[in-house]
């Protein structure tokens, strides 16, 4: 608070103490009710928000496991040199098991082009124009002028906005001369690189680069002795449920036959322990939050702790756990051979904490896969209708959210009323200044006149 004058310095009475005194009374009367409850609601803001990222999370977990074929988890396995692989098989959704011989015959190839030169930075282009790169149906064009360089046109092809993967590289020969290689990027059978120019010097240019190697073919593989192509080196669908990239072809056997590999596809039980373990370490992350940010203070010899959580006492925390523990022990609808996870291998301790017995749960999917799928994948499962009710917490618009907006329209008008608290205290100081500046100026006054009645009085006595 800002100092107006020094009061008492006429009459020589402390009264700058007395104002200070008074202010501060009037600031705890004002101001502290108002700093209490701003302290509280941003402790309990922090606490909800603290609360609907831990629930957002764990909403994020469940969603996953409630997709459709979320646990339809494939192993693969395939018998070839893992430092020298033939391909390799990714699962995807709507796999099946199974196993499979495949052969890779070809690799799918791409077109390319080379000519010689002379020296790479002579000037080349002797006209403008314009040269066209066409491989199936992708094409793109680079405009080149008179004086280009074999460098300079290489970089207009290589930088084109719109080429759709083609590369030029120089090649500076022992004789030297540079030679250009144009590789089309593009493979697939029927679809060859043409290379044309606009004018006829473009066109000389273009009829000195020839095509070398092979031609723009198709990846052609052999499964369980079915022949199937593709224009790149990936077949993706071509068995369901599969994606199968080739990366070299097959070894041949003594007769100069190609070599098959057997690919195993197989459930992937570790792959659906993890999502289950994470839908239980997510459980315990979150009841173990609710509980924290829920806990009261302790009570010591009559003492009260200040060891509570950010919302300490508030029923919103044992309403998410509540909710949560409530969805684990409903029997579900979808299985006809068990009713809850209880059945599967979870267990839940004294305190709320859940684990799992992996031989259990080893036994029910050896034995009852699709059960232990129906439980707790889809939506209706343990781990969609735990999504559905937690989300109503954490969503856009949820109960947290709108006590959010809640408690931020409180601090709102806290700070305004802090405001006014402060404009209140700096008129009340100016009215204490002038009261007691007042009568510092009385008592400033009468003790001059005291002190002139005792000067006269003692002139008198002298004389």
């Amino acid at each position: 608070m800002a100092t107006i004058t020094s009061a008492g310095a006429g009459s020589g009475i402390n009264l700058e103490s007395v104002i200070t005194a008074s202010l501060d009374a009037r600031k705890a009367q004002l101001q502290q009710p108002i700093t209490t409850k701003k302290t509280n609601a941003q402790i309990t803001l922090s606490g909800v928000g603290q609360l609907k990222s831990a629930i957002a999370s764990y909403v994020t977990t469940l969603k996953g496991m409630a997709k459709t074929d979320a646990f339809n988890k494939r192993a693969v396995n395939i018998t070839q040199d893992k430092d020298n692989p033939v391909f390799k098989v990714e699962s995807k959704a709507g796999a099946s098991n199974g196993q499979y011989n495949i052969t890779v015959n070809k690799l799918a190839t791409t077109s390319k082009f080379e000519g010689t030169f002379g020296s790479s930075t002579d000037a080349l282009i002797t006209e403008d124009g314009t040269l066209t790169f066409k491989a199936g149906d992708k094409t793109f064009s680079v405009d080149v002028k008179a004086g280009d360089s074999l460098q300079t046109v290489r970089k207009k092809i290589n930088n084109n906005g719109d080429n759709f993967g083609l590369t030029a590289n120089i090649i500076n020969t022992s004789d030297g001369k540079s030679k250009m290689v144009i590789d089309s990027g593009v493979s697939g059978t029927g679809k060859d690189l043409q290379i044309s120019g606009s004018t006829a010097g473009l066109t000389n240019f273009t009829s000195s680069l020839k095509q070398f190697g092979p031609v723009a073919s198709d990846a052609e593989i052999e499964v369980d002795g079915n022949k199937l192509t593709s224009p790149t080196n990936t077949f993706d669908g071509t068995i369901m449920g599969l994606k199968v990239t080739v990366l070299r072809e097959s070894d041949k056997e003594t007769d100069g036959s190609k070599k098959s590999n057997k690919v195993d596809i197989t459930t992937d039980k570790d792959g659906i322990k993890a999502m289950v373990k994470s839908f239980i370490d997510g459980y315990n992350s979150l009841v173990s939050k609710a509980d924290a940010l829920g806990k009261r203070n302790t009570v010591v010899a009559g003492q009260s702790k200040d060891d509570g959580g950010a919302l300490a006492g508030d029923s919103v925390t044992r309403s998410v756990a509540n909710q949560m523990s409530s969805l684990l022990i409903t029997p579900s609808g979808n299985s006809n051979v068990f009713d809850t996870i209880f059945q599967l291998g979870v267990k839940m301790d004294n305190k709320g904490v859940l684990s799992l017995d992996s031989e259990k749960f080893d036994e029910a999917l050896d034995k009852n896969f699709e059960q232990v799928v129906a439980i707790f994948g889809g939506e209706n499962g343990v781990a969609g209708k735990m999504a559905t009710a937690l989300e109503g917490y954490s969503k856009t618009g949820g109960l947290l959210a709108q006590r959010e907006d809640s408690l931020n329209a409180d601090l709102r008008t806290l700070a305004q009323k802090e405001a006014d608290a402060s404009a209140q205290l700096v008129k009340y100081e100016a009215s204490l200044r002038a009261r007691y500046g007042g009568l510092d100026a009385l008592l400033t006054k009468m003790n001059q006149s005291a002190s002139y009645l005792s000067l006269i009085n003692t002139s008198n006595s002298s004389s």
